[in-house]
């Protein structure tokens, strides 16, 4: 896959990934529609630069192994998981149900702002040369 280089920062990059119409033929990810048409407009993503790649360049990436399993894992699994645990400790505290509903909701926002800030920086992209 390919993409142009936007931004630089200390060790990562921010790449606009260029889906052609050719890429639906291939073997492709489909991280730069998401779903859409190939026309649509390119997202952006943050990707590790270690070929050191300058604003500007064209420049070829890939996805690590697995990422899109690390991400549900990471993002949806685990605090489905919370929300789960916190709504049966919050009914063995002898709360009412929509007590114990809310206290979970609480412990999944506070899950998902502390994920935000912890994975700010995270990617699962990397470039793999300069074009």
């Amino acid at each position: 896959m390919y993409a142009k280089v936007l931004k630089t920062y200390r060790d990562k990059a921010e790449i606009e990934i260029i889906c052609t119409d050719a890429s639906k033929e291939s073997e492709h990810c489909g991280a730069c529609t998401m779903g859409q048409k190939p026309s649509s407009k390119p997202r952006a993503v943050l990707a590790h630069n270690r070929v050191k790649a300058k604003t500007g360049d064209m420049v070829e990436f890939e996805e690590k192994e697995h990422a899109e399993i690390k991400a549900a894992l990471v993002l949806l699994i685990g605090p489905l998981v919370l929300f789960m645990l916190s709504l049966g400790i919050a009914g063995s505290m002898q709360f009412e149900l929509w007590q114990s509903f809310f206290f979970s909701l609480l412990v999944l926002a506070v899950t998902y702002t502390i994920l935000r800030y912890f994975l700010k920086d995270t990617t699962y992209y990397h470039i793999t040369g300069i074009k």
